[in-house]
């Protein structure tokens, strides 16, 4: 579903990166403008959040008549929002947007190539396929309990197997790969199994004619475990380390024209307490604690008697910031990124917004608005 959602984002992602040339900084613009167009959203969450403040004396006296009586006390809550023109469930939407496209997002972040780059998808899918059957095997191979063969290097000499690159190697390829499906190994190849035929033929035929590409895989310092199932990321790596011989032209050329850094920082690589990127979800904790703190200061300030109903807001306090901080430490440095940029952006948004709409103007705007429902 996510998919389907990410490409008509992905086209507004490709105008920023286009325009600014560094994939971070056309997050950070990319955000803007989608927090440009949610605006007025925004602004009617902001009315619906005054109003219901407003309405907290008039709640809690509904709720102290009929505590007793559930049914009659719904049915009363329900007449004074319609009464007041206050929709029960109009501020979820803008939360609710917010997450779909969050994981519009994580999907474009995850793909840079498919939504920045003119590659053809068919080379792209090709290209995610190849390095996901031989990084699996290259693993499965190094991590053989035996340790009879935990290079493909001593695999091949295992199975007295010999390869010749131009010439006809079918024989040599199909019996590494009825090795691989030999039910003896199924314990070691759980993964690699169960790609089909074809790929894993593929996988081979790769290994055989790029030596030592095994152990690259293998390396987890030159093959970041937390992109191990992202290998759209994972070319940016390989086409680097000039390991990306087998990947189709297309692809290669494509990642080496993407700028997908900020500050020097590869935006594929996931946040750990032992790297410097442990700074994003810090940062994005910290924000949106300022998001939430800020809100619940205007509200105090702009609306006293609404104190007595603050307890959602003491809990998202803490919840939001929360989730915040997982998202950042959860998904690659370039969703962190976004979820910054977004913090950052709602922060200046509740400023203005509060600013704006006084106590003082929103009574007029409550009034404009009731004499007209009426």
């Amino acid at each position: 579903m996510f998919k389907v959602i990410a490409i008509p984002f992905g086209y507004v992602m490709k105008f920023c990166y286009m325009l600014l040339k560094n994939y971070g900084l056309a997050l950070v613009l990319f955000t803007f403008l989608t927090k440009l167009l949610m605006f007025p959203l925004s602004v009617k969450q902001q009315k619906q959040s005054a109003k219901t403040a407003k309405m907290q004396p008039k709640l809690e006296k509904l709720k102290k008549k009929y505590g007793n009586n559930k049914e009659k006390l719904n049915e009363e809550m329900t007449k004074l929002y319609a009464e007041e023109g206050v929709s029960m469930t109009g501020g979820c939407l803008p939360l609710l947007l917010n997450f779909v496209l969050l994981f519009a997002m994580i999907e474009i972040i995850y793909a840079p190539i498919t939504y920045i780059t003119d590659a053809p998808e068919a080379d792209v899918d090709e290209a995610k396929t190849s390095v996901s059957t031989v990084m699996n095997l290259s693993l499965e191979i190094k991590a053989n309990p035996d340790k009879d063969a935990d290079t493909f290097k001593e695999l091949v000499e295992v199975n007295g197997v010999t390869y010749t690159v131009g010439e006809n190697n079918d024989e040599a390829v199909e019996k590494i790969v009825d090795y691989v499906k030999n039910k003896d190994n199924k314990k070691i190849f759980k993964k690699s199994r169960k790609f089909s035929e074809a790929e894993l033929e593929d996988a081979v035929t790769i290994l055989f004619e790029n030596e030592g590409l095994d152990t690259y895989f293998a390396d987890g310092k030159k093959v970041p475990s937390g992109l191990l199932s992202r290998p759209e990321l994972l070319v940016f790596n390989i086409v680097e380390a000039g390991k990306g011989d087998f990947l189709p032209e297309t692809v290669v050329e494509a990642s080496k024209d993407i700028n997908y850094e900020m500050f020097g920082v590869f935006l594929g690589n996931m946040p750990s307490w032992s790297n410097i990127l442990v700074l994003i979800p810090i940062v994005s904790l910290i924000l949106q604690l300022a998001v939430t703190f800020v809100s619940q200061k205007f509200m105090k300030r702009n609306n006293p008697s609404a104190q007595m109903g603050m307890g959602g807001m003491n809990i998202m306090l803490y919840t939001m910031p929360l989730i915040s901080f997982w998202i950042a430490f959860t998904f690659p440095a370039g969703v962190g990124i976004y979820w910054i940029a977004q913090s950052l952006f709602g922060l200046v948004q509740t400023f203005v917004l509060n600013l704006y709409y006084t106590p003082a103007r929103m009574e007029k705007i409550d009034a404009k608005e009731t004499e007209k429902r009426k």
